[in-house]
């Protein structure tokens, strides 16, 4: 017996790859060979050692499991059904949760090109537009074909997101028109992004049509949180599971931008009193509570539930900081990000670490200044923000750094904040003799987290701004 689907049907394809689900490719491959030994030559007689790398595991699913040949065209790779096939590995968290590894690389950008093309009838949507999404748990120690996998599924990003997969990709092309594709940055857009290609960047840099200043070679791709939030969606609909989330989508209202939206929230609110925005929004004024801020920038979103979320800030990754800024005009509060895992750091790379997902994520900055201590706050401004390319190529420094110094076994001399750089790195837990978490060496250390500098916050997002 041997598998038997029909390449140019949509429907029969998903049938087809969801026999791989809460299975492995081996698994599904040994029911069409019953005969197969279990410690017998792989089905099929193929050597995974022929699909090495990144998109490894896409490869061998391609050949292996669905019997088509790996190629290079520019078109679906199951053309006839208009269907792209994707892999997305998964990892599962401390706290048994599961969350995308990595983001999902959709196909180089050619510079050239792409600036003579409108979206509608890109060589993107003729690619992406319907993509079968097998998700996997990534697994350095086991073979391809023993790789659980969770959830196979098809996502159509135009219906589900068309005007923010839309609004990110002709960010992208104006800057390429502009001649500054050189400054593309993956966090500068929401659920679509520009990430790079090549090995390192001086051996990937490449012409581009409207400027003699060279650029890094990209390439388009569901952002990391965007992966995410697709896995979630995909796993509470198939399983018909009880919301856990309500979504409020606030590109549902008006034919406007996700920033012009958020504006539109806050504009009544700008340079009023926090006691008075209270008042107007219907909740207690109770500065003294440590999470008081932020609960009254979560209400004038219209998060009123403990299990509300904005849909496309979840998509997005955007994460909501508040600051308030003193009377002398700035402020004493850092950013600090989630504690390090020591171990998982040792296997990572820089662009798929924790660190830079967060940092190419958009900030949502909501402003409060004192005018004067015996005052309330006042609502000042908003903004949205990310940190530009050079910036994050000084955090990748920092990181670096980090990671070898951990690898050493040496966690008395990382970065600190008088180094004045852009990230340092301190404590993460409230008890440093009781917050303990492994180390590749063996032992147990003391939780720590990289920081974002105050004064680097106060150069970038608030200086020119007061």
């Amino acid at each position: 017996m041997s598998p038997d689907y029909d390449h140019t049907s949509p429907t029969e394809i998903l049938r087809y790859a969801r026999e791989l689900e809460d299975k492995s490719v081996g698994k599904v491959l040994s029911n069409y060979q019953p005969d197969l030994a279990k410690n017998e030559a792989p089905p099929y007689g193929a050597s995974v050692e022929l699909y090495k790398g990144k998109g490894g595991f896409g490869q061998f699913l391609e050949e292996i499991y669905f019997k088509k040949k790996n190629d290079n065209l520019s078109q679906p790779d199951f053309p006839e059904a208009g269907l792209e096939l994707k892999t997305a590995p998964l990892k599962k968290t401390k706290k048994r949760s599961v969350k995308a590894k990595e983001r999902v690389v959709l196909g180089i950008i050619n510079y050239e090109r792409i600036i003579e093309e409108r979206f509608e009838i890109s060589h993107f949507l003729d690619k992406n537009t319907s993509i079968l999404l097998v998700f996997y748990f990534h697994d350095a120690v086991k073979s391809y074909y023993d790789l659980e996998i969770p959830l196979v599924d098809i996502w159509e990003c135009l219906k589900e997101d068309g005007k923010q997969i839309q609004a990110d990709w002709e960010l992208i092309v104006g800057k390429v028109k502009t001649g500054l594709a050189h400054e593309i940055s993956e966090g500068d857009t929401y659920f679509l992004g520009a990430c790079t290609k090549g090995a390192t960047k001086l051996k990937s840099q490449v012409k581009q049509p409207c400027s003699d200043i060279v650029a890094q070679a990209r390439a388009f791709c569901f952002k990391v949180s965007y992966v995410n939030h697709i896995y979630n969606v995909l796993v509470e609909r198939q399983h018909k599971r009880k919301k856990q989330t309500e979504y409020l989508r606030l590109l549902d209202t008006k034919p406007f931008t996700l920033e012009q939206q958020i504006q539109s929230r806050f504009a009544p609110f700008l340079e009023m009193t926090v006691d008075k925005v209270c008042e107007e929004i219907g909740i207690p004024y109770n500065p003294s509570d440590k999470g008081f801020y932020a609960r009254v920038s979560r209400t004038i979103l219209g998060i009123r539930k403990k299990n509300q979320k904005i849909y496309e800030f979840d998509a997005a990754g955007i994460q909501i900081k508040t600051i308030r800024i003193e009377p002398n005009g700035k402020s004493n509060e850092e950013m600090s990000f989630p504690a390090m895992d020591y171990c998982e750091m040792m296997d990572q790379e820089w662009e798929d670490s924790d660190l830079y997902q967060i940092l190419t994520s958009k900030f949502f900055f909501v402003i409060y200044k004192h005018e004067s201590k015996n005052y309330p706050y006042r609502l000042e401004r908003i903004r949205i923000w990310n940190m530009p390319e050079s910036d994050l190529e000084i955090a990748h420094e920092g990181w670096e750094d980090t990671k070898q110094k951990i690898k050493m076994g040496d966690y008395d001399n990382f970065v600190r904040i008088r180094d004045k750089s852009i990230i340092h790195v301190r404590p993460h837990g409230t008890d440093s003799f009781k917050d303990l978490t492994p180390t590749p060496q063996g032992t147990m250390y003391k939780k720590l987290s990289f920081w974002l500098n105050k004064d680097y916050i106060y150069e970038k997002v608030l200086k020119h701004y007061n």
